[in-house]
């Protein structure tokens, strides 16, 4: 039992789709093709030469056009490209033209016409003693080139005469046209081409332009051939062999040019299709001559009988090769002296063709111009629906009733006024005019034509073969069985529905929890049949159809709208509207989603990515996942610790470890596959949460928060495994490198290097050494320090650095920082495995350089006599030097305005030296003389740290001063104590003796530390 009783769920009996739409659409009955035929919008142009403009106008017009047609304008185009329907057009106008005995008509099909088919049928109506004399003609010269291969070599040859006779000739060529035209029609150019036996192959070959145009002159076009004129393209001339080398040296090269040069492609077709026509009369016996002949004959013959000829050609194109005498014969006009009977032509021929092949001499003698290509003139919006109902119908009732129904003069039958779901069903799917669209809506079929719609034209062919048929023919039994819609229909016509619930939390959100088919099959329900704004339940007939049952979350599905105007029923109409253009489907409506969510649903429907959008979401995933690796890229100068050498891998970098690529999945690290839902929801989520920058912004967030944390900790699982950075926290030999390296940065005065917390002692490892900041008063420090960074023969800083990294460490890709495995560094700066024993494995190279680091770091006595000799002694002078710089420099200042200063006494230079000695100046050095005192307390940190530290400046800076002072006050005394004393000399001789009882004692240490001859 199905939705409709004891009926079959597809009403239509398999096999009656192939009936109704054939291959080959002219093969079906004259009964058929009525009950299938909506009207074709057409532009109707007067002026052959204008390509825009006309009025709209109808098939109707066409054949009244016809009626009416003068004589001195016989003939009427219809263009369009292919598939729109021009043939079937002129088949219309066939059944439907009223002919009289006085007309003969001659109809022209264009598959399965061969040339002596096409002159046969023209013959058909001659009579008398000439006409036999040409019957006689075609039949020998036809089949003497009956024999296919024969015919292809035949014309190959004939090619290659015409060529290099003839293809020189043209009018109005520029001077390169004249000189490529005279080299490709030279021995050396084509012909060499034509004639190589190594090109043959591929010349000749069965989809070849000689290979199709002799087919077609003995067999006529198939339906599997393309509607324009048979004949070289530029395509066809870019060659390639495997044997290239084989070749002749004129093929080799007029065949690489050709490959190489698109204009010269170009110019080689024009030339080999000039030549067509007359190589085809060579080859057949039969030209346009002859052709011509036979069509004139033929009228003076009629006109004889009183008669008029009216030729329809379907398909223009099969004259290729001849057509030159047709139109001759065509544009002919009755005169006195030439007593031809009236003829009218209505030819279809693809815009293009008539454009470019067909001379100007047709122009003066068309009537009309009715054009299919009417995307220019703002026609009425496209209906699907309209269209595809008549098929839809005609399948449903099946050809024979049609054809009985056809013979008896009665209506089309339509088989829906008899169904017992039929109000039900066009309610719920839709139809036109009692035809219902089941198994298609319109909103179905929209976007299956969508799908296989060139150019976002509509093509009526496409929409027969390409998608009613498929449907129709291949899911008959998925329909009959509720296993519709399968993944064949979404596989069709995918493309046509694009960000269409792409969004894979919509999907999940129609899914049937342990029944995936079911959950597929629902989401490509609602993908086209739907509205295209998200998960719901749809009509409940369209899921009793389907055998999909509603989903409780989405409540029932809304009631639909009542039926248009249209929808209703209304009486047969003679005419139906049929569009030529896509219909203007209502757009989904998704959110305003980030650009790389937006990127991942377009990626989950289709795989595409562009590449910058591939960067960005295998970044997030990485920095997801080191999240929870417990790495740390933060340490070590800003440039990173090492150009990141090869020995660091494995690495775990985004653009080689996390792969979105299907085909490269099965290698990944990291595989984030389109095709598992998880895998595109955890990453959808991390772009939403990426790009919102927040969770509470990410629809239904908590739950896909949590989704993303088991995720992401199984990614990093398998990160760590690979990494082999397992918890190895207690490893001495790297605690042993560790510690060296520790001590190294505390004696380049790293001042992390002495903290106690551990994430400094890291940051100390690598940091970079301070510059030297005292220049060269302490050389035998900087020398013992450069001692530290290693040499050629002594492993260093460096090496250490080097293979603590290998120990701890993991690579980002070559020439990109490292990243610290935190956990196990941060076991090996602690205090208490500084001392552990080194493991048998360690290399003796790396115990020594761990032991001469030690042994250099503890011979600091040596450096203690140069440290003490640099510090100056201020113990003496009672006060800051501000305070006693201060009166020193009034009383100078005081006897330079007296000009009693001596010359020796720098005053400018001494104040500049006092400003020079900064505020803490004095208070470290004499920290560090006091500390430098107690030297063999101290501890062995204390030590390292006391003599790296920078004081070498405040020192010097003192000292300077301290000399300068010294001097002054020596200088004064002497000029004090020489010559007579007057009463105001007397009161500075007071000044100056009060001032230098507080400089005696620090004069004299001056004198100490500069050592004699410094004052001079």
């Amino acid at each position: 039992m199905t939705w409709r009783g004891d009926l079959p769920a597809a009403c239509w009996e398999a096999g009656e789709e192939l009936r109704i739409i054939p291959v080959e659409a002219e093969s079906t009955s004259d009964g058929v093709f009525l009950a299938t035929h909506t009207s074709i919008p057409l532009i109707q142009r007067d002026h052959v030469a204008s390509a825009t403009g006309g009025s709209p106008s109808t098939e109707h017009d066409l054949l009244r056009a016809v009626r009416e047609q003068p004589a001195d304008q016989p003939i009427i185009p219809i263009l369009g490209k292919p598939g729109t329907g021009k043939s079937h057009l002129v088949r219309w106008l066939r059944i439907n033209l009223e002919t009289t005995d006085a007309t003969r008509l001659i109809f022209v099909p264009k598959h399965r016409m061969s040339l002596r088919g096409i002159l046969d049928l023209i013959l058909e109506h001659a009579t008398g003693e000439r006409a036999d004399e040409l019957r006689a003609k075609v039949a020998t010269a036809v089949d003497a080139a009956s024999d296919e291969k024969e015919a292809r070599l035949r014309l190959r040859a004939a090619l290659a005469v015409l060529v290099e006779t003839r293809g020189t000739r043209q009018d109005g060529g520029t001077t390169e046209d004249d000189e490529l035209r005279a080299y490709l029609a030279s021995p050396e150019g084509l012909p060499a081409l034509l004639l190589d036996p190594v090109f043959r192959d591929r010349l000749l070959s069965d989809d070849g332009p000689i290979g199709r145009l002799v087919r077609e002159k003995l067999s006529g076009k198939g339906a599997e051939d393309k509607e324009e004129a048979f004949g070289f393209s530029p395509q066809d001339l870019n060659l390639s062999v495997d044997d290239i080398n084989n070749a002749g040296a004129n093929a080799r090269d007029v065949a690489g040019a050709l490959t190489s040069e698109a204009g010269l492609r170009d110019l080689a077709a024009k030339m080999l299709n000039e030549q067509l026509g007359p190589a085809v009369s060579e080859v057949f016996g039969i030209g346009g001559d002859d052709l011509k002949q036979l069509l004139v004959e033929l009228r003076l013959d009629l006109q004889r009988q009183g008669l008029e000829l009216l030729l329809l050609i379907e398909d223009f194109s099969i004259f290729q090769g001849i057509q030159g005498g047709l139109i001759d014969a065509i544009t002919l006009i009755p005169t006195e002296n030439l007593q031809l009977c009236p003829m009218r032509v209505v030819m279809a021929v693809t815009t293009g063709y008539f454009v470019n092949n067909i001379p100007e001499t047709v122009y003066s003698r068309t009537y009309k111009v009715y054009d299919l290509e009417t995307s220019q003139t703002g026609a009425a919006t496209f209906e699907p629906a309209h269209f595809a109902a008549r098929y839809l119908n005609a399948v449903r009732a099946g050809s024979a009733l049609i054809d009985q129904h056809h013979d008896e003069g009665a209506r089309i039958p339509k088989p829906c006024l008899q169904c017992p779901v039929r109000e039900k069903c066009h309610q719920a799917f839709g139809h036109v005019d009692d035809m219902g669209l089941f198994p298609f809506n319109r909103r179905a079929l929209g976007l299956a034509i969508r799908s296989r719609s060139q150019d976002k034209g509509f093509i009526a062919r496409d929409v027969l073969t390409r998608v009613l048929r498929p449907v129709l023919q291949r899911d008959h039994s998925e329909i009959d069985e509720s296993r519709f819609p399968g993944a064949g229909f979404e596989n069709d016509f995918r493309s046509g529905a694009l960000d269409i619930l792409d969004n894979i939390e919509d999907q999940v959100r129609l899914r049937t929890p342990g029944d995936p088919d079911m959950s597929e099959r629902r989401i490509r329900m609602v993908r086209f049949w739907g509205p295209g704004n998200g998960p719901q339940n749809l009509d409940p007939t369209i899921h009793d159809a389907f055998g999909i049952p509603l989903l409780e979350a989405f409540g029932n599905a809304p009631e639909p709208a009542p039926p248009t105007t249209r929808q209703k029923k209304e009486p047969p109409r003679e005419i139906e509207e049929q569009p030529s253009q896509l219909p203007t489907l209502p757009p989904a409506t998704p959110e305003a989603n980030p650009r790389l969510v937006q990127a991942v649903d377009r990626w989950r429907a289709s795989g595409d990515l562009t590449q910058g959008e591939r960067n960005d979401l295998r970044n997030i995933v990485h920095a997801a996942v080191t999240g929870y690796l417990e790495f740390e890229n933060g340490f070590g100068p800003e440039a990173g610790w090492t150009s990141g050498k090869k020995e660091h891998a494995p690495s775990f970098d985004a653009s080689s470890s996390i792969v979105l690529d299907d085909d490269k999945l099965d290698k990944a690290l990291i595989p984030v596959d389109r095709t598992n839902d998880e895998d595109v929801r955890v990453l959808r989520a991390l772009a939403w949460a990426s790009g919102k920058g927040s969770w509470d912004a990410v629809p239904n967030g908590e739950v896909l928060q949590r989704l993303c944390m088991a995720k992401v900790q199984a990614w990093a699982a398998r990160v760590t495994a690979y990494l082999d950075l397992q918890d190895r926290n207690d490893d001495p030999e790297l605690a042993r490198i560790a510690h060296a390296l520790l001590t190294v940065s505390k004696a380049f005065g790293i001042a992390d290097a002495y903290k106690p917390d551990v994430h400094s002692r890291i940051r100390a490892l690598f940091a970079s050494r301070p510059e030297a900041t005292g220049g060269q008063l302490r050389p035998r420090l900087r020398k013992w320090q450069d001692a530290f960074s290693g040499s050629s023969q002594q492993p260093g800083r460096e090496w250490l650095q080097d293979r603590l990294l290998r120990l701890a460490s993991y690579s980002q890709g070559s020439g990109k920082p490292l990243a610290i495995h935190l956990p196990r560094l941060l076991h090996a700066v602690r205090d208490d495995v500084a001392d552990a024993a080194w493991p048998a494995q360690a290399p003796d190279v790396l115990i020594q350089a761990v032991h001469n680091i030690d042994t250099r770091a503890a011979e600091l006595d040596q450096l203690l006599e140069e440290a003490s000799g640099l510090l100056p002694d201020t113990g003496e002078l009672g006060s800051s030097v501000a305070e006693v710089a201060k009166p020193l420099n009034s009383l100078i200042a005081h006897r330079a305005a007296l000009g009693q200063l001596p010359s020796s006494i720098n005053a400018e230079g001494l104040a500049t030296a006092a400003r020079a000695v900064k505020s803490g100046d004095q208070k470290k050095v004499e920290a560090i003389r006091e500390a430098l005192q107690s030297w063999r307390t101290l501890s062995a940190d204390e030590r390292l740290r006391l003599m790296t530290l920078d004081w070498d400046s405040s020192a010097k800076r003192i000292e300077t001063w301290l000399s300068m002072a010294g001097n002054a006050v020596e200088a004064l005394e002497k000029k004090l104590t020489a010559g007579p004393v007057s009463e105001v000399q007397r009161e500075h001789d007071d000044a100056l003796r009060r001032l230098s009882a507080g400089l005696n004692a620090l004069s004299d240490e001056i004198a100490h530390v500069t050592g004699p001859g410094d004052n001079a």
